[in-house]
């Protein structure tokens, strides 16, 4: 039913994916679908707080996030599945369907928190965004 699935994790909470990446897994053995398992990091934001980092600062961080998004996947993803990885820089929503595009996927399977209302209103939604901007199917997998 699908050939390529994307997946978001935040590797601060790696708890919180652990259901989604469940859902995400099933799907992929299901269809022998490849998974494409990304993480975003944010970037420095305003032009001048990046100017109090080294250059190759922002470089750094990737290559590390990458190692770690690799670590993560061989624990958790089995060696029957066709995976790739990748870290991100940016906003989370933009990346993330930036890389849906690039990837070709035909299914985002996002873990959402719990947020309430106000939460949504005050802290805005990754999850929410990503659904209502999408172009191909989004499965929110909730905690």
């Amino acid at each position: 039913m699908f050939n390529k699935i994307l997946i978001p994790v935040d590797l601060e909470n790696e708890l919180f994916a652990e259901k989604a990446l469940s859902v995400a897994i099933q799907q992929a053995e299901s269809s022998k679908a490849s998974l494409h398992v990304v993480t975003v990091i944010p970037g420095f934001g305003m032009s001048m707080v990046g100017s109090f980092f080294p250059e190759d600062a922002m470089e750094k961080a990737i290559t590390a996030v990458n190692k770690r998004l690799k670590q993560y996947v061989e624990k958790n993803v089995p060696k029957s599945i066709k995976v790739s990885i990748k870290a991100l820089q940016g906003k989370s929503h933009k990346e993330i369907l930036k890389e849906s595009k690039a990837v070709g996927a035909d299914l985002i399977v996002i873990p959402s928190h719990n947020y309430t209302r106000v939460d949504k209103a005050l802290l805005g939604s990754t999850t929410s965004r990503v659904v209502e901007r999408a172009k191909v199917s989004v499965m929110v997998i909730k905690p």
